[in-house]
């Protein structure tokens, strides 16, 4: 009677590269297939489906480990981005996601993990499949992590060395080097950043390091950034005060510091949505602040057309349709970016509770405003009902990445 292993040899696939870098590799009976071939088969599996085959055996194991073949996986999520959902319900942080294209009008959350967290914590990304979780003031009770949603792997990470009490934090990947980057940036009550400092992935021994900044700017509230092309991207007060608010931008690979002022005609707050326009840095403006609701009138889309020089373009101004006060109503909306077929995602920071029955279950809607068509359209995110007015947050294009932590 054959033993399972020896079953196993026999039906395992012969790889071999069809580059010279590896010889062909012989396994049982079986014909040889390229590896180029074994990683297009696996590419196209869901992340839950690769951590399995890694527990086929070794051989699998130290397969779907390899570079190129994450490379592959990672590029082929990009196809399929996803909405990113962070939900705080006592003091724990749970991570979902959905797809992000999709033509239904309701779709279920994808549950993938939870972490101890605080109302001081910030979730930061999702930049290339990972987010991080990082803390606003001196939290002890728990660390600050590095999260892979996919895998559910975390990594603990140091704390900041500071004597400040605000910590305003950002993630950054560089595609050249292939590395991600923490930048942290320090201030006493939220005025004129004193010290920066970068943590850089992938290190044998994960440590700060200052760094030196050639931008004056300060915070006046917690801000979110965003990376794109291997550039951080964040709006804060600059040649200043008095207050002019600005784009700062950090170079992940350089790791310098520069500038973009903003248009005269922007009105640009401290807490507007920066987005990411077709690989360009763009940000989303409406005529009520960074809040928008169903008497909002209009949004404009503002695009850098050259960051050397400061010019902006109005890419875009938008009069919403009559619908729109319809389908809204009463929701109080944020800008959550722009996807890669034109439709502007907005979301509430709450769960919300039904508008009629108390017995009716609690629900979070996504809003899709498409920009060519000029329509509005509302999608309903299931399995949120234990979440009574916790608050959410949401982020574009996700991407999953089964690279596990140890290896980046």
């Amino acid at each position: 009677m054959k033993t399972r292993r020896q079953h196993a040899a026999e039906e395992a696939l012969t790889i071999s590269r069809r580059s010279t870098q590896s010889p062909p590799v012989s396994i049982g009976n079986s014909e040889t297939i390229p590896i180029d071939l074994i990683f297009e088969i696996f590419s196209r599996l869901p992340s839950k489906s690769i951590a399995k085959c890694r527990c086929v055996s070794k051989f699998w194991d130290s397969l779907l480990r390899r570079e190129d073949f994450t490379e592959l996986f990672i590029t082929r999520s990009r196809a399929r981005p996803q909405l990113f959902l962070s939900c705080l319900e006592n003091e724990e942080l749970f991570l979902f996601s959905i797809p992000q294209v999709q033509n239904r009008d309701v779709i279920p959350a994808n549950y993938h993990t939870k972490f101890p967290s605080g109302r001081s914590s910030k979730i930061i990304g999702p930049v290339r499949g990972l987010v991080c979780l990082t803390h606003l003031r001196k939290y002890k009770r728990t660390a600050s992590v590095i999260c892979n949603p996919s895998t559910g792997q975390s990594l603990p990470l140091p704390n900041v060395k500071t004597r400040s009490t605000h910590v305003n934090s950002f993630l950054g990947f560089d595609p050249i080097g292939k590395q991600f980057k923490i930048l942290s940036m320090t201030t006493m009550d939220y005025h004129n950043c004193e010290e920066h400092q970068v943590l850089t992935l992938g290190t044998r021994k994960l440590s700060w390091r200052k760094i030196e900044c050639s931008v004056s700017h300060y915070f006046r509230h917690i801000i979110h950034g965003i990376c794109i092309n291997g550039v951080v991207y964040y709006v804060a007060g600059v040649n200043g005060p008095p207050m002019a608010n600005g784009i700062v931008c950090f170079d992940v690979r350089s790791e310098k510091f520069s500038v973009i002022n903003r248009d005269e005609e922007m009105a640009l707050w401290s807490q507007s949505t920066l987005v990411n326009y077709k690989g360009t840095l763009g940000a989303l403006l409406s005529d009520g602040f960074t809040e928008v609701n169903g008497e909002t009138k209009c949004f404009e889309l503002w695009v850098v057309v050259d960051a050397g020089k400061h010019e902006w373009s109005k890419h875009i101004s938008i009069s919403l349709p009559p619908l729109w006060k319809n389908i809204v109503a009463d929701a109080k909306l944020f800008f959550v970016g722009v996807t890669g077929t034109d439709e502007i995602v907005l979301s509430p920071s709450y769960v919300s509770e039904p508008y009629y029955y108390a017995s009716e279950p609690y629900y979070l809607y996504v809003y899709y405003y498409n920009i060519e068509r000029n329509t509005i359209r509302r999608v309903e995110i299931q399995g949120m009902d234990a979440f009574q007015h916790c608050s959410v947050r949401i982020s574009l294009n996700h991407v999953e990445d089964v690279n596990l932590l140890q290896y980046i």
